[in-house]
């Protein structure tokens, strides 16, 4: 039972741990900060000993609070934590447009828009969401589809909604 509760316990940090490093934007994947859990790691292992401690853990959560606590008064406000929200948002939006941009001439076309649609993940996410392949996405298609990413991605979804 004391192991339990011990594996429990750290597993339990070690998913906060990782939750703070997601919000505190660290780590650069292909979808910007939070999706490379290897830079996450790298980032908390501060000693380079390819292990988390504790302490290691602690500190990379003082450290998102102290990055997310712009004014310096010890807490997080609300407009505190939208600001941050906002520049998160707004990089990921300026790292999509760049990406899309293929003539690098600062504006889409809807050709750039589009690009990568066809035949690509949009594609594929509609024809496995319309399970009868009838062309068309029906309510109850969507709520099975939803359903199925609850029970893979827990009570969160895939998107980070929760309810």
């Amino acid at each position: 039972m004391k192991k339990a509760i011990t594996f429990t316990g750290l597993g339990g940090l070690l998913l906060v741990t990782t939750a703070t490093i997601a919000l505190a934007g660290m780590g650069e994947g292909r979808h910007g900060p939070r999706h490379n859990p290897g830079q996450m790691f790298e980032k908390m292992d501060l000693n380079k000993d390819g292990e988390i401690t504790r302490e290691e853990a602690e500190n990379a959560h003082a450290q998102h609070f102290s990055e997310a606590d712009t004014d310096k008064d010890g807490y997080i406000s609300a407009e505190e934590m939208q600001a941050r929200l906002a520049a998160r948002i707004a990089e990921r939006q300026l790292r999509m447009f760049e990406r899309k941009d293929k003539d690098k001439d600062g504006r889409l076309s809807p050709e750039e828009m589009t690009a990568g649609r066809n035949g690509g993940h949009h594609e594929r996410m509609f024809e496995r969401l319309d399970e009868n392949s009838d062309g068309k996405i029906t309510r109850a298609e969507a709520d099975a589809a939803h359903e199925r990413m609850r029970e893979r991605y827990g009570a969160r979804g895939h998107s980070g909604d929760t309810e």
